[in-house]
């Protein structure tokens, strides 16, 4: 499909495709959980009546359990919350929603890709054994 190399990496073709990394394909699956159950979860201001930046933010519950915090529903607030306020604001047109969602999710993957390759690309010309041990 590709022509590529069996040594070539997944993250430069993905990238090449258009296509989400595994882990980048779980926060969007995540993030399209919350937009469309909505309903299930609370806004900062149905909490409180103090008007703060947060306020049109998903609301947290208070739990000291680290299995609520690592659980679906909450890391999906979390990251929800994370959205950048003009995708945030689209939320209710979720086709719409969707596809931003994808773009600034493969914004993200298309940077990430290009500090790994200078990274390598750093350590590959300094031939530093320490630079290689901090890198992993």
């Amino acid at each position: 499909m590709t022509n590529s190399n069996s040594c070539d990496t997944c993250r430069t073709l993905f990238h090449q495709l258009g296509m989400l990394p595994l882990s980048t394909q779980y926060i969007f699956s995540l993030l399209l959980f919350v937009a469309t159950n909505k309903k299930l979860f609370s806004l900062n201001s149905q909490i409180h009546d103090i008007d703060t930046r947060q306020n049109n933010n998903l609301h947290l519950p208070l739990t000291g359990l680290t299995l609520v915090q690592k659980g679906d529903t909450y890391s999906g607030c979390k990251i929800y919350n994370h959205l950048p306020p003009q995708i945030k604001n689209i939320s209710n047109n979720v086709a719409l929603f969707k596809s931003e969602l994808k773009k600034l999710l493969l914004r993200y993957v298309s940077i990430v890709l290009m500090n790994t390759i200078s990274k390598i690309i750093r350590i590959m010309s300094g031939n530093n054994q320490a630079n290689v041990k901090r890198m992993y």
